[in-house]
């Protein structure tokens, strides 16, 4: 048995922090999360249920681009115990339940910031200078933006006089803005851009033209790893993208995909 594998096959029997698969195959195994039942924003998926590309996907191969990388994404509420079961290497975001704990690294850069919004068409018989002043426009938002979006957003769910719902189906929920079914929705920019570009609607002109209000902070999510020299990776590659300008591209090229 040659002597390199021996070695790399003691380092794996007597390490408590690194993942084997790391150490012999050259790959990293990612889980990113979704809180819904439809594909996660962003992503692409092939026939097969598995993530071909997309904004986070992208990134991450360009951050890790000498080492195999192997996406799942897998509902919320299971995605931290596979990672505790090292079942994979990273998560993001990163699991509120882990933050700090020994053996679990958290990185210094983010992998994505999302910016909420509130989307109306540019023709609707009303104005928007406020959250409050949306407490009687039916509204529908991103599953669990009640919970993620502060208070004020919340006071506005419970005061909200004619209809709130949040979505489960980004596919569904982009036309409902359009066909009038409702008033406003409450989302990520980019994700809506890149699904009404997948849609082709031209939301800067015409009947179609939205506008979008900024009353939400960004929203940052961090990579956790349970490898840390996978994390000092991906802080000194992102780093590099955002400062080169090749996060940027990134980013727009998903968003301005017509897939």
């Amino acid at each position: 048995m040659p002597a390199p594998f021996l070695l790399a096959l003691f380092m794996c029997l007597f390490s408590f922090t690194t993942p084997c698969l790391a150490a012999r195959d050259n790959k990293v195994s990612v889980i990113l999360p979704f809180a819904d039942n439809d594909h996660p924003p962003h992503y692409l998926v092939n026939d097969q249920g598995e993530i071909t590309g997309g904004i986070e996907a992208d990134i991450l191969k360009a951050v890790f681009s000498d080492m195999a990388v192997e996406f799942s994404y897998i509902q919320l509420k299971r995605a931290a115990i596979l990672l505790q079961q090292e079942r994979y290497h990273c998560i993001s975001p990163t699991p509120e339940e882990l933050r700090g704990q020994a053996g679990y690294y958290e990185s210094r850069e983010f992998l994505s910031i999302y910016y909420n919004r509130v989307m109306v068409l540019a023709s609707s018989p009303f104005s928007v200078n406020s959250l409050a002043s949306l407490h009687d426009k039916r509204l529908l938002a991103f599953l669990g933006a009640s919970k993620y979006l502060g208070d004020d957003y919340a006071d506005l769910v419970k005061r909200n006089s004619r209809q709130y719902r949040e979505f489960t189906h980004l596919s569904m929920a982009i036309p409902m803005l359009f066909l009038k079914r409702v008033d406003a929705l409450v989302m990520d920019k980019n994700v809506f851009m890149y699904h009404a570009n997948k849609q082709e609607y031209d939301v800067f002109h015409g009947k179609d033209k939205v506008l979008f209000y900024d009353f939400f902070p960004p929203s940052r999510f961090t990579l956790m790893c349970k490898n840390k020299a996978l994390i000092d990776d991906f802080d000194a590659s992102m780093k590099k993208l955002r400062l080169s300008g090749e996060l940027s591209k990134i980013i727009e090229r998903n968003v301005n995909a017509r897939r």
